[in-house]
């Protein structure tokens, strides 16, 4: 049973993402973090999300609702604004709102048009549609582009503020027009509880490194299993794949191992609940995130989960040497940088790792200590909540 009176008339936050949730991604992490904060600090909430046939269009869990919209049409932009017309029609039935917390534009315009007056409303920047759907669509059109832009900026100029996982996401929105002074930087954490009570998997082999996360192309996995060619002679050392994505994207990549006879060398588990990742993750000898040099990570900017996590969990990460890996570590200290899109230079990091476990042990214990000093969920957090009370502060006193 509810804590308290969550009925719509009573629902005093919202918090609203164009996305699946939960999920087996970063995403569903992150949106379960800051939800879970903002529906605590108001005492009720609702959650609108994507579910599937899989999920309860609604239900309620501790301080809050969670409704999901279900979608037929496998276009992009169709699925979107049948998306927004969801969070417009939920949040016209709240009246008592006190605050509202997007992720996209599709979430952002239908609650600035609705919401403007009533109350605050907190703009996530994560990623921008504009920036991303290029690289997933490529035949997408320049007027389309252009009115994803517009409503970017709508809800950019409209929004009371923007919180963002890196300092080179602001840099950008700079860029874009937007006040410094309005954007605060929350960085992604980690759950130190979590990986602390994480158990090495039974089927898991003896030694494996670990990747962790989505597939797009900016995430550099080919890199990494052009890498793997390169080590088919460390026999004993296998390379564990826990992924998300599109099915035809996975089914590509999981063909392109078969091609490159990296079948033996490979495991794949797909999907898996994020208990289970760590799972795997804290067998691992350590974490690889080969993020690719391109205009999604250099100038929009990111901040990997996968990174945190496996820091969390005392493992060293392998990752591309980009300013959005060198906001969280600090090379030879934290972590291992090199540079990106070099199959030869992370084939030779991969195998100076493995030969070397007591450098693997140390940089584990500094990244585990950093982290815990400055990354978890509850540092980010109490930085979100002063943004929410500034943010109500502000909107009281205009």
């Amino acid at each position: 049973m509810p804590r308290h009176d969550i009925t719509e008339n009573k629902i005093i936050s919202i918090y609203a993402s164009f996305d699946a949730y939960p999920a087996p991604k970063g995403a569903a992490v992150h949106i379960r973090e800051f939800s879970a904060r903002m529906f605590a600090k108001y005492k009720s909430g609702l959650l609108l999300a994507l579910g599937d046939e899989t999920m309860p269009r609604w239900q309620i869990e501790d301080d809050a609702q969670i409704k999901r919209c279900s979608l037929k049409s496998r276009n992009f932009l169709e699925r979107a604004l049948e998306f927004a017309q969801f969070v417009h029609a939920k949040a016209q039935e709240c009246d008592a709102l006190q605050i509202a917390h997007f992720r996209d534009p599709w979430s952002g315009v239908p609650l600035i048009l609705t919401l403007r007056k009533k109350c605050p409303i907190i703009y996530e920047v994560n990623a921008l549609p504009s920036i991303e759907l290029p690289v997933r669509y490529s035949a997408i059109l320049p007027a389309t582009l252009k009115k994803i832009k517009s409503y970017e900026k709508f809800c950019l100029d409209n929004c009371d503020e923007i919180v963002c996982p890196s300092q080179i996401i602001k840099n950008n929105l700079i860029n874009l027009g937007q006040n410094e002074d309005k954007i605060t930087v929350i960085p992604n954490g980690a759950g130190i509880n979590a990986v602390e009570t994480a158990v090495k998997p039974q089927s898991a082999p003896e030694k494996y490194i670990i990747y962790i996360g989505a597939v797009q192309a900016w995430q550099g996995v080919e890199i990494l299993l052009k890498a793997m060619k390169l080590l088919r002679d460390l026999t004993e050392i296998k390379l564990v794949m826990c992924v998300s994505g599109s099915k035809a994207r996975i089914k590509y990549l999981m063909k392109l191992a078969k091609i490159w006879e990296l079948e033996d060398k490979i495991i794949w588990n797909l999907r898996l609940p994020q208990k289970e990742v760590i799972d795997w993750l804290s067998g691992a000898m350590f974490s690889v995130a080969p993020l690719t040099e391109c205009e999604r990570n250099l100038i929009q900017g990111c901040s990997p989960i996968k990174i945190t996590e496996s820091m969390a969990a005392k493992k060293t990460v392998l990752a591309a040497d980009l300013p959005v890996t060198r906001e969280i570590i600090r090379n030879n200290k934290t972590g291992i940088l090199i540079r990106p899109d070099r199959p030869s230079e992370l084939a030779r990091a991969i195998r100076l790792l493995v030969m070397n476990p007591q450098r693997l042990t140390e940089i584990g214990e500094e990244a585990y200590k950093y982290i815990k000093e400055n990354l978890t969920w509850e540092h980010s957090l109490n930085k979100l909540e002063k943004v929410y009370e500034r943010a109500v502060h502000n909107h009281r006193n205009k």
